[in-house]
C-alpha cells in the first residue's frame, strides 16, 4: 500500500468506513506488535501495546498529517505506549519476567527462531533489556525498524540533535554492555 492509497484509506475512515481502518491495522499490524515487543519484552504486553496503539490512533486519527507517513505516526505512537506500559509494569512484572526466562531457558536451551547464533542473540536482548525505555526506542526504531533519524525524532517528539544524543548514548551503553557480558574482551 503507498502512501496516496493509505492517505484515501484515511479519508474514507474519517468519513465513517470502519473497513478502511482494518487494511490499515492490516498493513502495519507487525510492525507495530514488533516494535512494542522489542520495547516491552514480553509478547503479552507487547500484544496490549499493539492493541492500545490502534486504539489511540483510531481515536487520534483526526490529528494526522498526511505529510508524514502513516507507519511513522502510529509507530510513535506505539512508542510512547510502550514507554508508558514499560513504566507502569516496570517493578510490578521485573521479578516475574525474570524467573519466566530463566524457566524458558531452563526448557528450550537451544531455542533460536531467528537463526542467530543463540549466544550473541541473547546477549544483545539482556544489553537492549538493561538500556532505560528512553534510549532503547530510539535504537529499536533507528537499528531495528530502519527508520531515519528525522524520522525517529518525529516518532518520538523529539528534536533531531537530542535523537542523536541518545542514539549515541544507547550504542555506547549497548557497547559497554556487550563488552562486560564476553568479560571485557574487546574484540
Amino acid at each position: 500500500m503507498n502512501e496516496p492509497d493509505e492517505n484515501q484509506r484515511i479519508a474514507a475512515c474519517l468519513g465513517g468506513d470502519v473497513e478502511a481502518f482494518s487494511e490499515l491495522v492490516d498493513r502495519h499490524r507487525d510492525a507495530v506488535y514488533n516494535l512494542a515487543y522489542r520495547l516491552c519484552g514480553n509478547s503479552a504486553a507487547a500484544e496490549d501495546v499493539a492493541q492500545e496503539t490502534f486504539i489511540r490512533a483510531y481515536r487520534r486519527l483526526r490529528q494526522y498529517r498526511t505529510a508524514f507517513p502513516f507507519r511513522n505516526w502510529v509507530l510513535g505512537i506505539c512508542a510512547n505506549m510502550a514507554r508508558s506500559q514499560y513504566r507502569r509494569w516496570r517493578r510490578k512484572r521485573q521479578l516475574e519476567q525474570d524467573y519466566a526466562e530463566a524457566e524458558a531457558l531452563e526448557r528450550e536451551p537451544d531455542a533460536n527462531p531467528a537463526g542467530l547464533d543463540p549466544a550473541r542473540r541473547s546477549a544483545l536482548e539482556r544489553a537492549l533489556a538493561t538500556l532505560p525505555v528512553s534510549l532503547r526506542a530510539p535504537i529499536v526504531l533507528r537499528y531495528m525498524e530502519g527508520m531515519s533519524v528525522a524520522d525517529v525524532a518525529a516518532a518520538l517528539g523529539l528534536r533531531e540533535s537530542a535523537t542523536k544524543m541518545r542514539l549515541a548514548r544507547g550504542r555506547a551503553k549497548l557497547a559497554e554492555t556487550l563488552r562486560a557480558d564476553r568479560g571485557g574482551d574487546a574484540s
